[in-house]
């Protein structure tokens, strides 16, 4: 299920600016604004500030907002990752790359951990 993380569709509805146009300017294909416009790709930033300067509509009104109720998961995380350090998982492993070099990559055992952490969390709401 796709979430709807930005409002650029109906915010282009209310202008006469076509996809084509705004395409065009931004210098992307017009595939592009339809995945914005779908929401299974989000602009940057940057590309945000471009449209609603174009738009003329405030940068808050092309991006969803997702009140959210505090219950104090980010200070539960950071006592599980400093748990999980104690216990030995380390932050950083490395790995060779494509061409043999040596090169540190966030250590996916501590990723999972702290995702699975997170997930029984909120199942546990």
């Amino acid at each position: 299920m796709t979430k709807n993380i930005n409002n650029i569709k109906s915010s282009l509805k209310k202008s006469s600016l076509q996809v084509a146009v705004l395409a065009l300017y931004l210098d992307v294909d017009d595939t592009t604004i339809s995945k914005w416009n779908s929401n299974t790709v989000q602009p940057s930033l940057n590309r945000i500030d471009e449209i609603g300067e174009i738009l003329e509509v405030d940068n808050a009104d092309l991006v969803r907002s997702f009140p959210r109720e505090s219950t104090g998961l980010a200070d539960n995380l950071q006592k599980e990752y400093k748990r999980l350090l104690a216990s030995g998982i380390s932050k950083k492993i490395t790995v060779k790359d494509k061409d043999g070099k040596n090169k540190e990559v966030n250590n996916p055992e501590m990723v999972n951990a702290l995702r699975e952490f997170v997930k029984r969390c909120k199942e546990s709401k």
